[in-house]
């Protein structure tokens, strides 16, 4: 519950920053959460199925689906780079790309992907999922091998072979629906929810992925990544953004971009309350100006609080001049603590950014606080 907010925001920064603690606050119960919106590619791909493993291998619950979760991601994915329409086929910025998304929610996982495709792709696909949906699982196998030996190959990655793969590895209906968007285009939503317990209630994917996705659109997020940041989380979301950024040229790429990067993450792992899992969220948002934002958030305590208050003011009251002072006699003193040295990151950050520092805190209510702190490219 919260009880008050103290805050630096920027009136003119994008509407997404503003609900970072509320996407935190209906995905907390998660141990992973991963959205990518917009325009996607076979080259993030690895990053995904990394940073879920890693978490799925780390949870008992799940570990033995590890495989099946990991091959599902893997179609869910390509079924939005096989159908969903690309910007460049002459479709507006905000209307083209699709969205994939996977969480870890309890003892389930759900996988999800939505995108565009025409119109007249609905009712094949329709039909080809419904049959899929009557076929028992043990037939199945045979189904994908008779297609596979007699029909042709297409430019859309085959005669519904993927789809065949998607439902005999999931052991469960696919949850789908078809939105038309105009009298050419229709969103194709695809959504599967896989946990130990057998089957789950038809439809649930399907009415989760829905709701979220109005939200994202209407928040103009980029991504969202909720779960751990660890070491071994943290790398596998910098090369999905690197595959990101190759392929938009008005995405500031230069090394600054990637150190502040590096040091926004870096930081929900040095000021977290938990010293084994080091939970928070993480997002990227597009202003309405094409302007990119880097959002993170974490919860701390009421000690940590006051330290990063007192570091960020006094990060924004400084010059170019004095921020580049102030980190040569840091570096110089050598005075390293457990939150990552003596306030390095933060400086490098406040260098970096196009702009001053901008955070806030939610009061939890149990004393502890939930920190934002966004930058500016």
């Amino acid at each position: 519950m919260v009880v008050c907010r103290f805050n630096s925001l920027n009136p003119h920064q994008p509407k997404g920053l503003e609900n970072l603690f509320d996407y935190y606050k209906e995905l907390e119960k998660d141990r992973l959460s991963f959205i990518f919106n917009g325009d996607v590619s076979d080259d993030i791909t690895d990053g995904i199925i990394r940073i879920t493993e890693f978490n799925v291998n780390n949870f008992e619950a799940l570990a033995s689906l590890s495989k099946r979760i990991s091959f599902i991601m893997v179609e869910c994915f390509q079924n939005v780079v096989r159908h969903g329409l690309k910007s460049e086929q002459g479709l507006e910025k905000e209307k083209a790309g699709g969205l994939f998304a996977a969480r870890l929610m309890g003892e389930a996982n759900y996988i999800s992907s939505i995108n565009l495709i025409d119109i007249q792709e609905v009712e094949l696909l329709r039909e080809k999922l419904n049959q899929l949906n009557s076929i028992e699982k043990d037939k199945l196998k045979a189904l994908y091998l008779e297609v596979l030996n007699n029909q042709e190959l297409s430019s859309k990655g085959g005669a519904g072979l993927g789809l065949i793969q998607l439902a005999r590895k999931a052991g469960q209906p696919i949850s789908f629906d078809f939105e038309s968007i105009s009298e050419h285009l229709s969103n194709f939503y695809l959504s599967l929810k896989l946990t130990t317990a057998g089957q789950s209630e038809p439809g649930e994917a399907l009415r989760f992925t829905k709701s979220f996705y109005q939200k994202i659109k209407a928040s103009d997020v980029l991504m969202i990544y909720k779960g751990d940041f660890g070491k071994d989380s943290i790398m596998p979301i910098i090369q999905i953004i690197e595959e990101k950024v190759k392929t938009d040229n008005e995405l500031n790429t230069s090394k600054g971009f990637f150190l502040i990067l590096v040091e926004l993450l870096q930081n929900v792992s040095r000021h977290n309350l938990n010293s084994v899992s080091k939970d928070g969220i993480f997002m990227i948002t597009e202003d309405k100006n094409g302007t990119y934002w880097t959002s993170v958030g974490n919860v701390v305590d009421k000690g940590t609080k006051a330290l990063l208050i007192d570091r960020i003011d006094g990060l924004n009251a400084m010059d170019e001049i004095e921020l580049k002072q102030a980190y040569k006699q840091t570096l110089r003193d050598g005075v390293f603590s457990d939150k990552g040295g003596a306030g390095l990151g933060l400086i490098e950050i406040a260098r970096k950014s196009s702009e001053k520092l901008i955070y806030s805190f939610d009061e939890l209510g149990d004393g502890n606080h939930f920190f934002t702190f966004n930058v500016k490219f």
